[in-house]
């Protein structure tokens, strides 16, 4: 009997999903408590068995071997009837049903086959289970471990779907019937997909992979991190060590049990870099195995970066980062936050998530909707998954770590040793009464003294600006208005040994980029934002040896500025500023800061509502479009083509070199979108079969995207 149309046998099929099964349990060993379900292992391996016994009928089989154009009918309804003659439990019935559509496309089968004639006075399953090799069934059963006593005489054709269905009996379902569900629809669903890809193993992170730990002499703050079993927030300056002391935590956490772990950063240029950082030799786990990430353009630097082993394509490595099967993810915040809005997949989500390891960066450095929307969904995962988490920061007020630990009830806040704390002194304050631009002879004069210096810009355009009139042989632009192509290239030479030795930049290098340079010269930001800033600078000491100043703040707030920051902000920091100028600044001091800046909020508890309500409301098997929809609408980037780079873009089209093709795309805010729109154009071409906006702005390799107008008369044809 065959299961796939490339001649694999059922028999195979089922093997390979219960090899992998056992490589499932190792990596996910807490679900049957969370679930409640002492036989949760039991009852998945009998669905794994019986999962695709529906494939044995006479007209699957001629379908499968090209004999009949055709053959409508679900074979997981016949494989569901088939179990229900030897499984007493409807959890595992409904994730044989579900392993491939969801309940509301079952039960317009359902429908469509009471009403066809042919399948005689609605007795439509009959015909189907009439065409079922009992003999194959039977040697099949038996050959993994099932004993055939007759039990198909007993049959029940009733498949019951429909309670799960928003018009059904969902009153009746009770929560952990739900997770129940859950967990064992998608841990089929995890098994059945893995193996079709030829994927045979699940990795799970080892005490040997944090070998590198012990490379060096851990502060006081990283020893309570590594021993502790809690929750916990770790509030350190950058620079001292607070990835080390979550990864610590972590493999002390995976002493007691196996989980996933997911590390959360806001920027894509700091998850591209920590995914390199932590799959490397010497300060991360020396295996790419076990590190995926994910966020909206993963799949450029998965090309870029990782290496293809014998006959695996780019599309299986994709995979691998988005399927369940590497124990360590680097991701932003919107990955698991989907879940709750029921995007598609979210049973696999759940099931990941459950009993999982959750590292956050900076948690609250997004607008303080998506603060408290992540905030409230780690407090649900808490309670319903039993997650734990660990929570790090550098520049967080103090009002904001007590909702943190009165939320997700922390009793651990771990900090550095005072005498630490007391003992870095990294950076002296020099505020510069003017705009960034007009400090272009000073920025030029430490450049020709031979010193590393950093730049960060409010803007693209002021970035852009400073980058054609600074002159320096060893230079980097870095922002959002790049494609990946570019973005990709100038992120690896900016993390290289040979770093360029003056780089301009926007928001994007703020968190968990590892740069070390000399001096920074910033536009004026809120203070979270500068002291980000500053940790780019002078990291690898901790005393300051120098007499000048090395943080130069500019302090004349442009429009522009108040596009992105509250200008109030922008202004109490620069008064606090004022107090620290010119002196050498104790890290001490900026919790006082901080404090000064940030008016306290109160958190909204509506927020928590909504929240709880889209979690409440749903339940496996369904799809939910209009949450999915508001959900994707927080996304404020929309992918544009520069004329320019058209041509380009067809020959890779043309030569079937998509990836490549899609790494010239840019995106830009629906703002920008919408003030653009007389210089846009939607296109479409032969071999793409998606329509496309193209931009008449110039793009360049080294600035990225421009705010100048295309005039080459070459392209005016594509608008007409």
């Amino acid at each position: 009997m065959l299961a796939k149309s490339d001649g694999l046998t059922l028999e195979q099929h089922t093997q390979d999903l219960l090899d992998l099964f056992l490589e499932f349990k190792k990596a996910f060993e807490f679900l049957p408590i969370i679930s409640k379900k002492d036989d949760f292992w039991e009852k998945l391996r009998k669905a794994i068995i019986f999962h695709d016994v529906g494939k044995a009928t006479v007209g699957f089989q001629q379908f499968i071997a090209k004999l009949c154009k055709k053959y409508g009918f679900r074979h997981e309804i016949i494989s569901a009837v088939v179990a229900k003659s030897f499984l007493d439990d409807n959890a595992a019935i409904n994730a044989i049903l579900s392993h491939h559509k969801n309940f509301e496309i079952l039960s317009d089968k359902l429908n469509e086959y009471g009403k066809n004639k042919k399948y005689n006075e609605n007795r439509w399953i009959e015909k189907e289970f009439g065409e079922l090799d009992i003999n194959w069934l039977k040697t099949f059963l038996e050959k993994f471990g099932i004993v055939y006593n007759g039990e198909l005489e007993k049959i029940s054709y009733d498949i019951d779907i429909d309670r799960w269905l928003p018009y059904g009996k969902r009153e009746s379902i009770l929560e952990i019937e739900k997770f129940q569900n859950i967990f064992l629809s998608a841990s089929l669903s995890i098994c059945d997909h893995n193996a079709s890809a030829g994927i045979k193993s699940m990795p799970v992170l080892k005490p040997s992979h944090f070998d590198f730990l012990n490379k060096f002499t851990p502060h006081a703050h990283q020893k309570k991190s590594w021993r502790s079993n809690e929750n916990i927030l770790l509030i350190a300056p950058t620079g001292q060590g607070k990835t080390e002391s979550a990864i610590g935590w972590l493999k002390n956490q995976l002493n007691a049990r196996q989980g996933r772990a997911f590390y959360i950063l806001p920027f894509t240029a700091s998850i591209n870099a920590m995914t390199i950082r932590l799959s490397a030799q010497d300060e991360g786990f020396g295996d790419d195995g076990v590190v995926g990430l994910l966020h909206g353009k993963a799949k450029f630097f998965i090309d870029e970066y990782y290496e293809k082993k014998d006959g695996q394509s780019l599309k299986d490595l994709i995979d691998i980062n988005k399927k369940i099967i590497k124990p360590f993810k680097v991701i932003t915040p919107f990955q698991l936050l989907k879940w709750a809005f029921g995007v598609k997949g979210f049973e696999k989500g759940f099931t990941e998530l459950a009993g999982s390891y959750l590292i956050f960066d900076e948690i609250h450095i997004y607008d303080k909707e998506l603060f408290e929307e992540i905030l409230f969904f780690t407090e649900w995962l808490i309670e319903k998954l039993c997650i734990k988490v660990f929570i790090m920061t550098a520049t967080m007020p103090t009002f904001i770590q007590n909702h943190i630990k009165s939320v997700l009830h922390i009793n651990s806040t771990i900090k550095p040793d005072k005498d630490l704390l007391l003992g870095i002194k990294r950076h002296k304050i020099k505020l510069l009464n003017s705009t960034i631009d007009e400090q272009i002879d000073f920025i030029q004069s430490n450049i020709n003294q031979g010193k590393n210096v950093l730049i960060v810009c409010n803007t693209i355009a002021k970035a852009q600006k400073l980058y054609n009139e600074i002159k320096c042989d060893s230079k980097a632009l870095l922002h959002s208005g790049f494609n990946a192509r570019d973005r990709i290239a100038k992120e690896s030479s900016i993390l290289s040994k040979e770093k360029p030795k003056l780089l301009i930049g926007t928001q994007a290098i703020e968190v968990s980029l590892n740069i070390d340079y000399d001096l920074i010269i910033t536009e004026p930001a809120p203070l979270n934002a500068l002291i980000q800033r500053f940790g780019r600078i002078y990291r690898g000491k901790d005393r300051f040896i120098y007499d000048k100043p090395n943080c130069f703040v500019a302090t004349t707030i442009e429009q522009a500025h108040c596009k992105i920051y509250k200008k109030e902000l922008i202004e109490k920091t620069i008064n606090e500023l004022k107090n620290v100028e010119n002196i050498i600044l104790n890290e001490v001091f900026l919790q006082e800061m901080l404090d000064s800046v940030y008016e306290p909020f109160e958190l909204d508890n509506d927020t928590r509502e909504i929240l709880r309500e889209y979690l409440d409301s749903i339940y496996p098997f369904n799809v939910y479009e209009e949450s999915e929809e508001k959900f994707f609408k927080k996304f404020d980037g929309i992918e544009v083509m520069p004329i320019e780079l058209f041509s380009e873009f067809e020959q890779y089209v043309h030569s079937k070199q998509y990836l490549e093709a899609e790494k010239l795309f840019i995106s830009i805010s629906k703002q920008k979108y919408a003030s653009k729109k007389h210089l846009i154009s939607h296109v479409e071409i032969n071999d793409y079969k998606k329509v496309f906006p193209l931009i008449r702005l110039k793009y360049s390799h080294e600035l990225g995207l421009l705010d100048e107008e295309v005039e080459d008369i070459r392209y005016k044809q594509i608008f007409i």
